[in-house]
C-alpha cells in the first residue's frame, strides 16, 4: 500500500501535516474524510502517481497529523483552517496551483479552499458531498436518522467523545459498514489502519470538533460567501454514490443543480454504481474520471 510515495512531516502555520506524495506532473492534492485518513486513497494515488505529482494528507486532527487544541468557536477545526494548512504543505512543495480531489469531509475542506484561495485550485473534484449550508437546508426526518452523527459529534463535549471512546471501533466500523453499498467489504489493512487511528482520544475530539465547526462557524462562512455572491471560478466535477441512502446527496433532488448556484465554471459529474466510499468501491471510475476532468 502506497509503494514508492514518500512519507513527510511539515510544519504549517498552526499545526504539523502528515502526508505522502510520489509522481511527476502536474500536480494533485487528494483529500480524505471522515472517519478516515490519507489511506483511503490507496488505490487511487498510485495510479494518478503514474501521471501527476500526488499529495495525499492527513487533515488536521486525523491520523498521523497534528491535533490542535479545540477552540471556543471551533474555528480550529474549521474547513478553512484546515484548507489552509494544506495551501501550506502544498507552496512548501512547490506547487502555487493545483487540482483538487476530495471526499467526505475533505470535499468540504476542498471547496473551501477554491473560494478562498481561488488563485490555487484549477480543478475541484468533490465526491459525495455537497456544500455543508445546503446539507443542513435539506434536513428532513429521513435524512436526520441517515446522518445522525451530524448532530450527534457537534454535541458539547465531552458527550460525544466519551461514548465514542467506550468502543471506538464498534461507533466507526458500523457508520463506516452503513454508508457502503451493500456487500462490499473495506480492504483489511485499510479498516485497521483507520481504526488504529481513531482510537486515538485526541483524534475522537479532533473529528468532535470537526462537526461542531461543521454545525456552526463552516455554516457561516458558507453564509457570507452566498451573501456576497461569492461563486468557485474552477470546473467542477461533482460525482456521488447511487446506492448511497438519504444521509447522502441522493437525499437532494438536484445536487448538481446546487453545484451549477456556487460556481462561475462548468459543472460536470453524475451517480456512480456504489456507496458514499467512491475511492474504494469504484476507484477505477474514479481514476477515469479525475484523469478525463484534469486532463
Amino acid at each position: 500500500m502506497f509503494d514508492g510515495f514518500e512519507s513527510r512531516t511539515v510544519q504549517t502555520s498552526e499545526t504539523e501535516i502528515f502526508f505522502r506524495m510520489a509522481g511527476q506532473g502536474p500536480p494533485v492534492l487528494l483529500i480524505h474524510g471522515f472517519p478516515q485518513t490519507h489511506v483511503c486513497w490507496h488505490q487511487v494515488a498510485p495510479a494518478l502517481a503514474e501521471r501527476y505529482s500526488v499529495v495525499v494528507p492527513d487533515l488536521r486532527g486525523y491520523g498521523a497529523s497534528g491535533k490542535p487544541a479545540a477552540s471556543r468557536d471551533h474555528s480550529a477545526h474549521s474547513k478553512r483552517a484546515m484548507a489552509q494548512d494544506l495551501v501550506e504543505i502544498m507552496t512548501a512543495l512547490g506547487h502555487t496551483r493545483f487540482a483538487v480531489a476530495s471526499h467526505d469531509r475533505g470535499a468540504r475542506v476542498g471547496y473551501r479552499m477554491a473560494l478562498d484561495h481561488p488563485e490555487k485550485v484549477t480543478r475541484l473534484c468533490s465526491l459525495d458531498v455537497i456544500p455543508t449550508l445546503n446539507t443542513w437546508e435539506s434536513v428532513n426526518r429521513d435524512r436526520a436518522v441517515g446522518a445522525f452523527h451530524w448532530s450527534f459529534l457537534a454535541q458539547p463535549a465531552p458527550l460525544p467523545e466519551t461514548m465514542i471512546g467506550h468502543d471506538p471501533d464498534l461507533f466507526y466500523q458500523r457508520l463506516m459498514d452503513s454508508w457502503a453499498a451493500s456487500g462490499f467489504e473495506f480492504d483489511p489493512s485499510a479498516m485497521d489502519a483507520y481504526l488504529t487511528a481513531m482510537r486515538n482520544p485526541a483524534a475522537i475530539e479532533g473529528t468532535c470538533e470537526d462537526y461542531r465547526a461543521g454545525a456552526g462557524i463552516d455554516v457561516e462562512h458558507d453564509a457570507a460567501d452566498r451573501t456576497a455572491g461569492r461563486k468557485i471560478a474552477c470546473p467542477i466535477l461533482f460525482l456521488f454514490g447511487a446506492d448511497r441512502d438519504v444521509g447522502g446527496p441522493k437525499g437532494n433532488s438536484d445536487p448538481l443543480g446546487v453545484w451549477r448556484e456556487w460556481c462561475s465554471a462548468k459543472v460536470t459529474g453524475g451517480p456512480v454504481t456504489c456507496g458514499h466510499f467512491l475511492p474504494e468501491e469504484a476507484p477505477e471510475e474514479v481514476v477515469a474520471s479525475l484523469i478525463e476532468f484534469i486532463g
